[in-house]
């Protein structure tokens, strides 16, 4: 009997191991392959070339009042100070813990996984993560920083076969002008003063306690230093130039110290020559990222072909694009899978008028109410807050664009676009490509209204 029992036993336990291997957070071979650099291609430990195609999940960790659910053209650290003034720091970062549970939820992986994407990029506030610029971290009951939200993301991208780049887009201090890095017009991180000494020190201390807590896990494919730092005056304000790039530097420098293999992006925003080619310091393992938000597709030609004669012998990722005036997703997405360079789009899901057939957008909405961050009660922000903004939760549309960027998710060139600058396309049905059209007009509309709104309050740049 004891044989039988013991041989039933050792079968339990065998099922149960292989069980659990089928769950993808569980079980170490489930993880993604560490990547890194070869030259200019992203590889993974195999050698073989990963070419990263996804999303931004912008809005989850620092919001921009364009498209999610508050109003202020400042910035989102006005809405934060003020509901701290109301309600105290606990409950404010509870508020906006709230927000965040809901904003992305396991859907919206499983969503991009499904669209046959790879990669997210998720944009976070410091503020997620401390209570004040002076680097007080929230910390759980055991005392440890509590990174358990971030967590949560990067185990979802395993479950669903995504990595993940983890982009600080808010400093402390501010990196640029503008109001997505929290406060329009307030750019003093890269000052020579105590203050700005003191925000690049936490600063510092924030990256080497995130690159601690996520060396060993693959899942996360980069570290993102700072969104668009210096903004527009990275090409215009040469006076800052060194510090910035000295800072890069340090933080490159620091991140090594405890992570020595996951991939850091070094953004050079607009043009390479915003940001060192890496032998001037010795950078290893990095990736070189710009933003295009260019009028015509000659102009997107240029700026691949920029990327091209920069000769960095390092790979270049879009993080971020959109098809302004007469340019066009097909020449985009065709240009950049054509020359293997990584994308992800910005951005994944948006609230606001029109947002439910915007081309901005993945998923869209335009029932989602804005909160009134001065007058609404807790339990009303709460409410706003709350479950309406899941993707599921009916109030949301997937829109024409989503159908077309899919398309491309796989590698996908569209020659007649690509040699005849847009003009025509061979990709998608003729109905997806009028909807796509019809919405992108609209899209150009309502953003120029958001400008004359900003322009009236001074906060565009």
């Amino acid at each position: 009997m004891k044989k039988i029992f013991k041989k039933a036993s050792a079968v339990f336990f065998a099922a149960l191991i292989g069980l659990s291997c089928m769950l993808p957070a569980v079980c170490a071979d489930s993880s993604l392959p560490l990547l890194s650099t070869k030259g200019d291609k992203i590889v993974d430990q195999n050698g073989n070339e990963v070419i990263l195609r996804g999303t931004n999940f912008g809005g989850w960790g620092i919001l921009e009042d364009w498209f999610c659910p508050y109003t202020d053209p400042a910035g989102v650290e006005n809405v934060y100070e003020t509901l701290v003034s109301r309600f105290g720091v606990e409950k404010t970062h509870e508020l906006f813990k709230n927000y965040r549970k809901n904003w992305i939820t396991e859907q919206d992986f499983k969503n991009v996984s499904e669209m046959g994407m790879n990669v997210i990029r998720l944009p976070i506030w410091y503020r997620c993560f401390q209570s004040d610029d002076n680097g007080t971290w929230y910390r759980d009951k055991s005392g440890n920083i509590d990174w358990s939200e971030l967590d949560n993301m990067v185990d979802l991208c395993r479950k669903y076969g995504l990595y993940i780049i983890i982009d600080l887009h808010g400093l402390p201090g501010y990196q640029n002008d503008y109001d997505h890095c929290g406060r329009s017009k307030s750019m003093s991180l890269f000052d020579d003063t105590p203050e700005a000494k003191r925000y690049r020190e936490v600063t510092v201390d924030f990256w080497t306690e995130l690159a601690k807590h996520y060396k060993d896990d693959t899942t996360v494919a980069m570290y993102d230093l700072m969104n668009e730092p210096l903004g527009t005056n990275i090409t215009r304000d040469r006076s800052l130039k060194q510090v910035f790039w000295d800072f890069s530097d340090e933080l490159y420098r620091e991140i090594r110290k405890v992570d020595g293999d996951t991939i850091i992006t070094m953004e050079a925003i607009w043009d390479p020559s915003a940001i060192p080619s890496p032998n001037v310091y010795g950078w290893e393992n990095i990736v070189y990222q710009e933003h295009l938000y260019d009028v015509t597709n000659p102009a997107y030609l240029r700026k691949m072909n920029e990327i091209k004669r920069a000769k960095y012998n390092s790979p270049f990722y879009i993080g971020e694009f959109y098809p302004r005036g007469i340019s066009s997703f097909d020449y985009l997405f065709s240009i950049f899978n054509k020359r293997g360079v990584s994308w992800t789009t910005w951005t994944y899901k948006g609230a606001g008028n029109g947002a439910d057939n915007s081309p901005w957008f993945l998923y869209g909405s335009s029932e989602i109410e804005k909160i009134d961050f001065k007058n609404d009660s807790y339990e009303t922000l709460s409410e706003k807050w709350g479950e309406v903004l899941r993707t599921d939760s009916g109030k949301w549309k997937r829109t024409a664009f989503a159908d077309y960027a899919k398309l491309f998710t796989n590698g996908t060139v569209d020659k007649a676009a690509l040699y005849s600058f847009g003009i025509t396309d061979s990709v998608g049905s003729k109905e997806t490509r009028k909807t796509l059209f019809r919405d992108k007009l609209k899209a150009i509309y309502t953003t120029i209204l958001d400008w004359l709104r900003k322009l009236k309050t001074g906060d565009l740049i």
